[in-house]
């Protein structure tokens, strides 16, 4: 699909506005729901098939109508922008995006593999931010979940360089597998970041069951607070709170939005 939308449901607590440019994604993380979802209408849907998924000129048609709306368009949920194939399209879809002066917020799990558009990301001025999602803190779990992403070193080190050369960042905490492990990366990231966004694990085989999310909530919280880190806590991990005082804006899904 070459046209921007307005997400809906656990996506909308990210963007008002998306855009999908790869149909399937090379990561293969074990805990995508999409293969789940888009399998559901085409038994024969193979998510580790990426390729490109844009219409030029339907994206521009659709960025036009869209201009002048002052909406955060991110980029994307059903695949990665910086996965592992030629991302040419990205970069073409954000000259367009920035032609009509579109705000963006970029999430990839591509770690460095963004930094070859660094000279566009600096066209956009204040109206883009590029995030990482921020998993395990060891190459071997990383290996396990997410074998084709960038390993954690990366992901830190691409947040790491786009801070020095003026980028918002941003890093999203979901799903969080092995709590232990989300809070070490937040704690390593914090430095390199404008803000956070945390969520949970959801109804993965039974894990999620296991985790004790209100201490997760007192100690991710903790670690933003002591780093002077804005964040949103997402609906579906806020449900565990108990005690932790949270404020509105905190719990407000456009709160860290451009």
């Amino acid at each position: 699909m070459s046209k921007i939308y307005q997400p809906t449901g656990r996506a909308r607590e990210y963007s008002p506005l998306a855009l999908n440019l790869y149909k399937g994604c090379t990561h293969g993380c074990k805990y995508c729901y999409v293969p789940r979802m888009l399998g559901q209408w085409n038994k024969h849907y193979d998510h580790s098939d990426c390729q490109p998924n844009v219409n030029y000129t339907e994206l521009e048609k659709s960025a036009q109508q869209y201009f002048g709306i002052d909406k955060q368009i991110l980029l994307s949920f059903t695949g990665d922008p910086y996965c592992g194939i030629d991302n040419t399209p990205t970069r073409k879809a954000l000259e367009i995006l920035n032609r009509y002066q579109h705000k963006v917020a970029i999430l990839t799990k591509g770690g460095t593999r963004c930094l070859k558009d660094l000279d566009l990301f600096k066209q956009f001025g204040n109206r883009i931010k590029v995030g990482a999602t921020l998993t395990f803190d060891n190459l071997n779990d990383s290996m396990e979940w997410e074998p084709g992403g960038a390993t954690p070193q990366d992901r830190i080190e691409a947040l790491k360089q786009l801070h020095e050369e003026g980028i918002t960042t941003w890093a999203s905490f979901e799903p969080v597998v092995i709590p232990e492990q989300s809070l070490h990366m937040l704690e390593l990231a914090a430095p390199y970041l404008s803000h956070v966004k945390i969520g949970k694990l959801n109804n993965y085989n039974g894990l999620d069951a296991n985790i004790d999310w209100s201490r997760f909530i007192f100690d991710s919280v903790k670690i933003c607070r002591d780093n002077n880190l804005p964040f949103y806590i997402k609906k579906d991990l806020a449900c565990f709170n108990r005690g932790v005082y949270l404020s509105g804006n905190e719990l407000n899904e456009d709160y860290l939005n451009l």
